[in-house]
């Protein structure tokens, strides 16, 4: 007879809260963070309108005045406050301090300024009745002014909501272009490097450079005698296009180029990237691409933002890759190989879908930083969380709420993508199990 024993809990706390040790630390964190942005979403504000008309006779075509009284006695500042009057037959607008805006007709709207706890607005309407009427019998008694508001949370999220969705869809396109840029560029890192440079100078490097050259400036004629969008055949072109058709076996070589991309993308600054792919790149193509198709082109800020991202992080993925695919044994190649698999082959069937589950932590600690670093496509009046936060505090003068609001989304975002990439990750080593 098997007994089956069942740990039981040393103490009454542990009982309680023993489940907690269960739960990923990140979890714990996000659910706070979301207990008290939903606590500071639902705090209410209170706004109420009274009307205090005075106990008087009017005659006929006689004036009358009287207040509205616009309070707030929730614990939250409400913002955006609007309030409607709408007018009785036979009683006609005079005046109003302030003036009302622009509404329909035989009704009156006025933009309440922003009310914090225990404030009150006053309105002094001043009215003309038609008939011989009392004063507090024009309105009915059971009517009140309409009238609208929101606390600032949720101004905030309204106005921030367009931002989080560009924010998300810069971070999702960066990412994959830089996944697609870095995975091509690693390749290319870990081939065999081209020989070097004295090898131009050898007779058969020579005599096949020359055949190359001289098809190659051929086509480009004949091209730009058809083709009246490509620049005139010019000696200068002719010189600059033949050192490089010349030259092409040791410049164009995927490890020179995916080395000249790595260096010169991880050596400028991102957001330097970002501004010259905007302005200057971005003009560019589009006259350029304008001119050849023969109709105006659109390139937006948004896709320059995409690209001078996804270029920008695709230089550091390309390490990241490269170690990866080096961090296999070369034993592995080999077995392939023996087995008759091509390189490529060998490559995609055997080197990369390792190579991929070992960087698949620094991957993801690279889209989190790219979620954050996605800020930088503000400059480029790209509508994301940082410029809407922006614009936010420029029109309310508000920024401690307007930049808490922003930095609390930028971290609840951060600990979603990295929930999902700790899922992802572990998803694969259960496969690899």
């Amino acid at each position: 007879m098997t007994t089956i024993g069942l740990k039981r809990p040393r103490s009454i706390s542990d009982a309680v809260y023993g489940w907690l040790n269960d739960v990923p630390w990140w979890v714990t964190v996000l659910v706070a963070l979301a207990v008290i942005l939903f606590l500071y979403i639902i705090s209410p504000a209170n706004v109420s309108a009274t009307r205090d008309v005075p106990d008087k006779q009017v005659r006929a075509n006689g004036r009358f005045s009287y207040e509205i009284r616009v309070s707030n006695s929730g614990p939250a500042e409400a913002v955006r406050v609007r309030l409607g009057e709408k007018l009785p037959e036979g009683i006609e607008f005079v005046r109003s301090e302030p003036e009302p805006v622009a509404g329909e007709p035989g009704s009156l709207n006025w933009e309440v300024p922003d009310l914090s706890r225990g404030e009150t607005a006053i309105i002094e309407v001043t009215l003309l009745s038609k008939v011989a009427v009392q004063a507090r019998e024009v309105f009915s008694p059971t009517s009140r002014p309409a009238i609208e508001w929101r606390t600032v949370s949720l101004d905030i999220l309204q106005f921030l909501s367009l931002g989080v969705k560009v924010t998300i869809l810069v971070t999702l396109y960066s990412f994959a272009l830089a996944v697609t840029m870095g995975l091509i560029a690693g390749l290319g890192r870990v081939a065999k490097p081209p020989p070097g440079l004295p090898v131009i100078v050898k007779p058969r490097f020579i005599a096949v450079g020359a055949v190359r050259v001289a098809i190659g400036l051929l086509v480009y004629f004949l091209l730009a005698s058809l083709l009246r969008t490509l620049p005139r055949f010019t000696p200068g072109l002719a010189i600059t296009f033949g050192v490089i058709l010349y030259l092409a076996p040791v410049v164009l070589h995927p490890y020179t180029l995916s080395t000249v991309y790595v260096e010169v993308f991880r050596g400028v600054p991102m957001l330097v990237q970002v501004l010259y792919l905007g302005f200057v790149v971005r003009p560019f193509i589009k006259v350029f691409l304008s001119n050849l198709f023969g109709t105006k082109v659109e390139f937006s800020e948004f896709t320059a933002a995409v690209i001078g991202l996804g270029l920008g992080y695709g230089a550091y993925l390309a390490e990241v890759f490269r170690a990866g695919i080096q961090s296999i044994h070369r034993g592995q190649m080999e077995a392939a190989r023996s087995l008759g698999m091509s390189y490529a082959q060998a490559m995609r069937y055997v080197i990369l879908p390792q190579a991929i589950r070992r960087v698949l932590p620094p991957l993801a600690n690279d889209s989190v930083a790219l979620l954050k670093d996605s800020s930088f496509v503000s400059v480029l009046s790209v509508a994301d969380l940082t410029r809407q936060g922006r614009l936010y505090m420029s029109r309310t003068y508000r920024a401690f709420e307007s930049w808490n609001m922003v930095a609390v989304s930028y971290l609840i975002l951060t600990f979603l993508f990295s929930g999902v990439a700790r899922l992802i990750e572990r998803k694969l080593s259960e496969d690899e199990r």
